[in-house]
This record gives structure tokens, C-alpha cells and sequence, in this order.
């Protein structure tokens, strides 16, 4: 596997239009020492977080062992789109493509911020994903 040298390298395209990486592929999960990326089935590039609160002021990279009750997804590769999944006691707050990718899934958009904003209010009313 080759070694990224940054981000940038997938958040170019609207799509991640690497070989194998068609929509409808398997979920992946990118790991840098200060992120935590979703490559989701349909190519899109989403950073995650998770925080105490859906404007994402307490952000922190996803862990397993979190009792924070949102995880938060930044999309990176198309138009600006915040997404908040809840997570509630029972909820497995596990960080592998699969669980991440279902938790996307079950997310709703709290708008639009770039990913450099401290606080990530919501801009737009929420919406189901697909």
C-alpha cells in the first residue's frame, strides 16, 4: 500500500476516481496520527469526528471507547456538507469502514461550514442521507 503524503491527494476530485474506488465499493477507512478519514461506497471523502454536540466545538478524532453522543462527517470531496450521527447508549461507537459507513448512512446534514471553522453551527435545516 502506498504511503499518502496528504489529504489533498483525495480531496481533489468530486470523487474518489482511483482504480477500484467505483460507487458501490466497499467502504475504507484512511488513518493519518491526527485524522480519521471515510472513503464511503460512493467514492465521497468524509473527515469524522466525534463530539458532545452537533455544532462540533469539542471536536475530537473517533475512538472506540468515546461516551460522546455525536460523531460528526465533513465532506471533503464535494460540497460543503456537515453530518451528525447520534449515538446513544447502545449504539456501538466502532471506528472500522463498515460501522463507519453505516453510521454515515443513518446521519442527518446540519449544513454547510468549512472544515477550518472552530465551530461547525448549522447553516442549513436537517436532511436524511440518500
Amino acid at each position: 500500500m502506498t504511503e499518502l503524503s496528504s489529504v489533498a491527494d483525495f480531496a481533489t476530485p468530486a470523487r474518489d476516481t482511483r482504480p477500484g474506488s467505483e460507487e458501490g465499493s466497499q467502504p475504507r477507512v484512511i488513518r493519518q496520527s491526527t485524522s480519521l478519514f471515510l472513503v464511503a461506497e460512493a467514492g465521497e471523502l468524509w473527515r469524522v469526528y466525534d463530539s458532545p454536540a452537533p455544532d462540533g466545538v469539542d471536536r475530537q478524532i473517533p475512538d472506540e471507547r468515546t461516551q460522546l453522543r455525536y460523531r460528526l462527517f465533513l465532506s471533503l470531496s464535494g460540497p460543503s456538507e456537515i453530518r451528525a450521527c447520534r449515538l446513544t447508549d447502545d449504539c456501538p461507537r466502532d471506528v472500522d469502514a463498515v460501522s463507519l459507513q453505516r453510521q454515515l448512512d443513518s446521519s442527518r446534514a446540519i449544513g454547510g461550514a468549512s472544515v477550518t471553522d472552530r465551530s461547525l453551527t448549522p447553516t442549513a435545516t436537517p436532511t436524511t442521507r440518500r
